[in-house]
Formats: structure tokens, C-alpha cells, sequence
């Protein structure tokens, strides 16, 4: 085994395709993403042990809730003293009080994993059924010992697959500090197949392993006859940790046709109309779900001026065209805000978000999401969304349910 590894070392340094530095002793460990998962706990046991068995602690020879992602790499030295042949791991989903949201996943020999692996894990694909965001993200399990990464993207596959060096197909690249996600700031807005990869560096700037498989997506402008616009709840995301890139935290992705996601995380309602040409034009709706001013609210803009925003963008769908289809904006929850994301929330924030909804409310096509949202103190529940602003997957299906009502109610064509 130890010969296999120096020879297969001793090739991919002569190719020039892989960092000496890439070959840590590790493993990497992956698992189906769980529903409404914030972390994961994780247990590396010397016996197989049942989905809903307590493990004795004196099987457990390594345990820990510090993973975020639907999978992790390992450092093998963790089990020096054991053959991980005959080693057992099993996860299972926690909320943000660690508790447990699910059931242990079956136990699976730890020798499954991928030991020494040449290149990061992406957890972003494509489904064919679900249209590309205008802003994507890009996503991976993380990378032990890496310091920071390397996005980039291509406007053909790239040419030396799993390679260190910039395809020359490089239309962009980002540096990403630690961490497993990358929000794209870039609108897609002209047609094509794209591609994206990421590859990860060490402290020291060396490079660990070679770029990730590159991800395909696609794009396509012209006429879109449905599309959603807004800041992160329309762009997608939950469960604190779960970014866009996971379609069951997109609204849209639960309706029964395709939908443009022009959602954009951080969008105020003024910032909505500042992006509506550029972002919006491109793609022709016929009809837009429009659902923005929560960041405004919670930060302190008036109502008065939300509602302005709103105002000029039915304007200009008017002028283009276009049906605009106003969703009511759901409550937050300030506490779980401030916990969260360490952020006050605007002590007024409800009397302005009903004077928003009221507004609203008096449009010729508008869907009242508000009260499936709220509890009896007008806020937005833990069960609905745990950061207390961005709905979770449960959230999430609420909303698709009141806008699959309003399409059968109106029959729109």
C-alpha cells in the first residue's frame, strides 16, 4: 500500500498535475444532505451501531457536531491506533441547539470514504428541472488544512481537468477566504454553458490537491414566462448554514413549471430597483413574483420608502410589459437575528412591515404570505426558519403553497 502511494505520488509530481502537499493522510466522508440541517454529528465507532441505538462511549473512538456540510475530510491520524477497516461512522442532523432534527444515518466502514482525495468535493450540481440562478453559488465540502480558495469559471469545459493551472477558458475567478461557499456577485445574463471549479490552498499558498470536477450550468435569456425577484429569501438558502446552491431552499423550485430566479441575497428594495433593467430585462417574464423589502424593514427604512421601491418597479414592469405578482413580506423574529448574525433589528420593524403589507395588499395580483408565516406575537417562528429571517425548507413549501393557491384561484396564462 505505502509503495502504491509513493509510486502514485512519484507520477502525478512528474506530470506536473498535483502538489506534492496534496497527499495528507486523510479521508473524506460524505452523506445525503439532511432536511433543515444547521450541522451534523458525526461518530466514528470500532463496532456498526443501529439507526436509533445509543452508542456506548466506549465504542466511540471519535465524535464531533463542527461539521456544516453534508460531508467532511478527516485527519487520519485521528485513528492511528486503529485499522479503518474496521471502523464504522454514522451522522445525523442537529439544529442550532444541537438538538437532533433526524435519526442516525445507517452505519457505513469508514474504509468507503476516499482516502488521500486529489481534489475537493463540490456539493453544487446542477438539477435539470430547476432553472440556473441568475446569481449562482458555488459550493464544497471543505478541505482539511486549507486556508483559503480558488473559484473559477470557464465558458467551456476546461481543458486540463483536476489540473492546478487557469483553463484558458477562464471568464472568472474568485479568492475565497476558509469557509465552503461562494455567493457569485456577477449576473448570468448571456447565453450559454458554463463551468465552475474550486481548488484549495494551505496557509503557506501551496495548492492542495488539484481543481475540483468542473460543474456544468446552464443559461438561457429570452422569454421566461414565470420568474421570482428579491433579496436572499427569493434567492434561496436556510437553515443557517444551507446555501442557495441547495434548490429545496428556493421557493420557486415547488411550483409545478420553470421559474427564473432573479433573487439576489442582501437585496434591499432600493438596490431591487436599481438591478430591475439589468437583471430583470434580460429574461422577458411575462409574469414576476416580487417579494423585497425585509432588509429594508429590519434595518431601518421607512415604509413610506419601501414602498416607493415597490412603486417604481410596478412601473417599470408596466412599461415592459411584465405582470407583477406581490408577495406580502413575512415577519422575522429579532431575537434569533441578533443570535445569528449579531444584527439589531429596527425596534419599529412591525408597525412599518404592516404599513408595507397594507400597500401591498391593495395591488391587483398580490399573495398574502404573512399569516402562514406568523405566529400569534406577529413573528416568524423557530420551526419556520432558524436564523429567524430566511425560511427553512418547512418555510419554504408554506410560501410555494399560498402562491400554488393564487395561480389556481386566477388561472393565469
Amino acid at each position: 500500500m505505502k509503495l502504491l502511494r509513493i509510486l502514485l505520488l512519484f507520477v502525478l509530481f512528474c506530470a506536473g498535475t498535483l502538489d506534492v502537499h496534496a497527499l495528507a493522510d486523510k479521508i473524506q466522508l460524505r452523506w445525503t444532505n439532511a432536511e433543515d440541517a444547521v450541522m451534523y454529528e458525526l461518530e466514528v465507532a470500532t463496532v456498526p451501531i443501529g439507526r436509533n441505538q445509543q452508542a456506548p462511549q466506549n465504542k466511540i473512538i471519535y465524535q464531533t457536531t463542527a461539521v456544516y456540510t453534508p460531508g467532511v475530510e478527516l485527519d487520519l491520524g485521528l485513528f492511528s491506533a486503529k485499522d479503518i477497516n474496521r471502523l464504522y461512522y454514522r451522522v445525523r442532523p442537529l439544529d442550532l441547539d444541537k438538538n437532533a432534527v433526524g435519526r442516525f444515518s445507517a452505519p457505513v466502514a469508514l474504509s468507503k470514504g476516499i482516502v488521500n482525495p486529489l481534489k475537493p468535493a463540490p456539493t453544487t450540481y446542477v438539477n435539470k428541472k430547476v432553472l440556473t440562478p441568475l446569481y449562482p453559488v458555488y459550493a464544497w465540502i471543505p478541505v482539511l488544512q486549507a486556508a483559503q480558495y480558488e473559484v473559477e469559471i470557464t465558458d467551456r469545459a476546461p481543458e486540463n481537468p483536476n489540473g492546478t493551472a487557469p483553463s484558458r477558458h477562464r471568464i472568472r475567478a474568485y479568492s475565497v477566504g476558509a469557509g465552503f461557499d461562494y455567493y457569485d456577485t456577477q449576473a448570468f445574463t448571456e447565453d450559454g454553458v458554463y463551468y465552475w471549479r474550486v481548488m484549495a490552498y494551505d496557509s503557506e499558498g501551496n495548492t492542495i490537491g488539484g481543481y475540483s470536477d468542473a460543474v456544468s450550468f446552464a443559461v438561457q435569456t429570452g422569454v421566461h414566462k414565470w420568474a421570482v425577484f428579491g433579496d436572499s429569501i427569493t434567492h434561496g438558502g436556510g437553515a443557517i448554514s444551507n446555501p442557495p446552491s441547495d434548490e429545496r431552499f428556493d421557493y420557486s423550485s415547488y411550483l409545478p413549471f420553470p421559474v427564473k430566479n432573479l433573487g439576489k441575497s442582501g437585496d434591499t428594495a432600493a438596490t431591487m430597483v436599481e438591478r430591475f433593467e439589468s437583471d430583470v430585462l434580460p429574461f422577458r417574464p411575462q409574469y414576476l413574483f416580487v417579494l423585497g423589502g425585509s432588509n429594508s424593514i429590519r434595518g431601518g427604512t421607512t415604509a413610506r420608502e419601501v414602498i416607493e421601491s415597490l412603486s417604481l418597479i410596478k412601473q417599470k414592469c408596466a412599461e415592459n410589459g411584465i405582470t407583477p405578482i406581490f408577495l406580502t413580506l413575512p415577519p422575522v423574529n429579532p431575537e434569533r437575528i441578533e443570535r445569528v448574525f449579531n444584527q439589531p433589528t429596527a425596534g419599529n420593524w412591525q408597525s412599518e412591515l404592516k404599513q408595507v403589507n397594507h400597500y401591498i395588499k391593495q395591488q391587483p395580483y398580490f399573495i398574502d404570505i404573512y399569516p402562514n408565516l406568523a405566529d400569534q406575537y406577529g413573528l416568524l417562528p423557530v420551526r419556520y426558519a432558524q436564523d429567524g429571517l430566511h425560511p427553512d425548507i418547512s418555510g419554504k413549501k408554506v410560501m410555494a403553497h399560498a402562491v400554488q393557491a393564487f395561480l389556481k384561484k386566477y388561472k393565469l396564462k
